[in-house]
């Protein structure tokens, strides 16, 4: 079912970079735990850690795709869908804070 307006698809945009950015930067305060406790000899927490890191870095290669897709009219201007996600350059450096539970 498509949007009802092109202003649906620019509220998608921004929430897919939004996403983006916010699960990095939650990612290097995941990737400061994994090596804390590393260094105090917790290496299954830290590598149960490092795998959620990898999960969370291959939604954002998701949702990265799912973007360019968006530059489309549809489904059918994203081509077959295998855009690779490694063409697409963004910045993710800005800061913004989060009021809820971690």
């Amino acid at each position: 079912m498509k949007g009802d307006s092109m202003d649906d698809i620019e509220k998608s945009r921004v929430r897919l970079v939004h996403w983006i950015e916010h699960n990095l930067e939650h990612v290097k305060g995941y990737n400061e735990v994994a090596q804390i406790l590393e260094r105090d000899g917790f290496r299954s927490a830290s590598e149960k850690i490092r795998r959620g890191v990898s999960l969370i870095e291959a939604a954002n290669e998701e949702f990265e795709t799912a973007l360019a897709g968006l530059s489309g009219t549809g489904e059918e201007a994203s081509g077959s869908g295998s855009e690779s996600s490694q063409d697409h350059a963004h910045e993710h450096g800005h800061g913004h804070e989060h009021n809820h539970n971690h």
